[in-house]
């Protein structure tokens, strides 16, 4: 059974976990959120029992960069044992997402810290394995943790392949779907958990076949609708692992979330997080994210 959860995503995009010039002493262990608890008990108190939270993002923190390699950052470690901390505390667990497909977007620069930028990291062999490793640290410190849900791989990868990426930045589909390979295999080596990845819609699924998920996730907006309709079943490859709405909007939809929820139900996902409890974007109402963990049975 997949339990009732929500997306946080994060209290500072791509800077709760590791240090850059914007936050040089680390993420959440040194610059605590005064409200993040009274969010995390509110969860509970909505019935989650995961939280899906971003970690490495588009690669702004938690890596120092050395000859062009990547190095963990220590602190990435203390930010996430604060991280855990603090759900357990709610009895909540959490689901880390290590990678954004936003960290192929064309580099900006502000104030010192690149945002993006990091398509020729994976397009490097030795490049993207020393990502890989540095990774390693990562799992090798909290792969047994049982306050670790599950590990999620990459957020919607497929937009790193989508055709309307400017060259520079898109990646080809076999090249996603070897980077998805290449880092399954060290979360595997490492860590326990089961792993999984947010993809942006069901027709990302090929690029996982290989991977043998141990739980299928995908999510759905308004505008992927038409492509890919929320009231369809996921035709899932075997081993037929259970799959979840990872995603779905509780602002600016057409469909209320209790309907998006009940929809997604009677599509057979095991369980429907919705987006999102403190991202401020046009898909997040953090109100009605509570109410759309678990909704009033007469909605599902």
């Amino acid at each position: 059974m997949v339990p009732p959860g929500a997306n946080l995503p994060w209290v500072r995009y791509g800077g709760d976990f590791g240090a850059n010039a914007w936050h040089p002493a680390g993420g959440l262990a040194a610059t605590p959120s005064p409200d993040l608890d009274a969010t995390l008990a509110a969860a509970r108190a909505a019935g989650a029992g995961l939280i899906r939270w971003f970690v490495f993002c588009d690669g702004r923190a938690g890596f120092d960069w050395a000859d062009g390699l990547p190095h963990l950052q220590p602190v990435v470690l203390d930010d996430v044992e604060v991280a855990l901390a603090l759900l357990a505390r709610h009895e909540l667990r959490m689901v880390p997402v290590l990678f954004d497909f936003t960290w192929n977007r064309r580099a900006r620069a502000i104030n010192g810290v690149q945002l993006g930028g990091r398509a020729a990291v994976l397009r490097d062999p030795v490049r993207r394995h020393g990502l890989w490793r540095a990774v390693d640290g990562l799992l090798a410190r909290f792969g047994r943790d049982p306050r670790v849900a599950y590990w999620d791989l990459w957020n919607e990868p497929e937009w790193m392949a989508a055709p309307w990426q400017p060259p520079s930045t898109r990646l080809s589909s076999g090249l996603v779907r070897r980077c998805l390979g290449e880092l399954a295999l060290h979360v595997r080596w490492h860590a326990h958990q089961p792993i999984t990845v947010g993809l942006a819609s069901v027709h990302g699924v090929p690029l996982c076949r290989h991977l043998a998920l141990d739980l299928w996730q995908v999510h759905w907006y308004d505008h992927l609708e038409r492509r890919a309709p929320l009231d369809r079943a996921p035709q899932l490859p075997p081993p037929h692992a259970p799959v979840v709405l990872g995603e779905f909007p509780t602002r600016g939809s057409r469909r209320t979330p209790a309907d998006i929820h009940a929809r997604a139900r009677r599509a057979g996902y095991a369980a429907a997080w919705p987006w999102s409890l403190r991202a401020d974007d046009d898909a997040s109402d953090p109100a009605r994210a509570l109410a759309a963990i678990t909704p009033p049975a007469e909605d599902t």
